[in-house]
């Protein structure tokens, strides 16, 4: 029910092509989708020595965090990070949450027009609220002697913790189980608690459900806590399209598509899962960045290869429907 105010195309999305469907567990999470890409030495290499990665050309850091754009008189745009520090770029991918754009970012204004700043600023993000825990082994898999099932499994409720995860590193190993996944109304229920407080509620509501079994006596070490829409760098968890949305995604989704934008708004692209059509995916997050290396690209004057066209080259019979403004 916490989704029941969103746009219905965001249900249908989930459900018409099977997200949450034979889902895989990530050993070290997602993060290795982005740890990967910033390791990965390519085969080819057009510009660098063979065997450089993404780390290499950063001196094996990420650069300071992003406090203004600007465009240059030149119509480079201009880079200023937190030390005070101006780089220039012929092109600039912003990945940020959106509306770090207006909140973290100085942006300037010229740079999108009204309608793509109206779509930036209205794109609704959920709040979302995990506490983890450790425990000393996957004790969920122990045989309850009254029914002959588990202990305990993966638990949906409408109680406080609302969802319940549990991973499995082996018989032998520690075990975690995310005690509470919330969103919304439920995630702003945790949101003053320390992470102490927020396992007691959560073990609590638990309790409730699975009498008999002694969570806490398998806690090991300090739990962990993230409640998205307190941390300054994200402002909530991830977007939920709500009715009436569809021509914000639909702005953004193809800003990518350069060409007939006055050239005061060209050459700083969009990319991320909330700019997708699939926001709080991986999925949508991959696909903007291919779109707009795609328009990074075009905007240098390369062509895809007529044997493998990028996403612009297809663009006219794969584009979003567009409805009227």
């Amino acid at each position: 029910d916490s989704d029941f105010p969103n746009s219905m195309l965001e249900i249908l999305r989930v459900n018409a092509l099977g997200f949450d469907d034979d889902q895989h567990y990530i050993v070290g999470g997602a993060e290795q989708v982005p740890q990967g890409i910033w390791r990965k030495v390519p085969e080819k290499l057009a510009h660098w020595p063979a065997g450089t990665s993404l780390a290499d050309l950063n001196h094996g850091a990420t650069r300071p965090a992003a406090v203004a754009i600007n465009r240059l008189p030149g119509g480079h745009l201009e880079v200023i990070d937190r030390w005070g520090r101006r780089n220039s770029y012929d092109a600039v991918l912003a990945t940020c949450q959106s509306w770090l754009l207006t909140t973290a970012i100085k942006t300037e204004e010229s740079l999108f027009s009204q309608k793509l700043w109206m779509a930036l600023d209205r794109t609704r993000y959920m709040q979302s609220s995990k506490t983890f825990v450790m425990v000393d082994r996957p004790f969920w898999k122990d045989k309850d002697p009254l029914t002959g099932h588990d202990v305990m499994s993966m638990t949906l409720t409408d109680r406080l913790t609302r969802g319940t995860y549990l991973f499995d590193n082996g018989p032998s190993q520690p075990g975690v189980i995310c005690l509470t996944y919330s969103w919304m109304s439920d995630a702003l229920k945790m949101l003053p608690f320390t992470a102490e407080r927020r396992v007691e509620l959560a073990l609590d509501a638990l309790a409730k459900i699975y009498p008999t079994v002694d969570i806490a006596g398998h806690i090991i070490g300090d739990p962990i806590t993230v409640s998205w829409e307190s941390d300054p760098n994200f402002l909530g968890a991830f977007k939920g399209a709500l009715p009436g949305h569809y021509r914000y995604n639909d702005r953004m989704y193809e800003h990518f598509m350069q060409a007939a934008l006055p050239p005061v708004e060209r050459g700083i692209f969009l990319a991320g899962d909330d700019v997708s059509f699939t926001p709080g995916w991986v999925e949508g997050a991959v696909q903007t960045a291919l779109n707009a290396v795609w328009g990074v690209m075009a905007q240098f004057g390369g062509k895809s290869p007529a044997d493998n066209p990028g996403p612009g080259d297809v663009w006219n019979e794969l584009k979003p429907v567009r409805l009227s403004d």
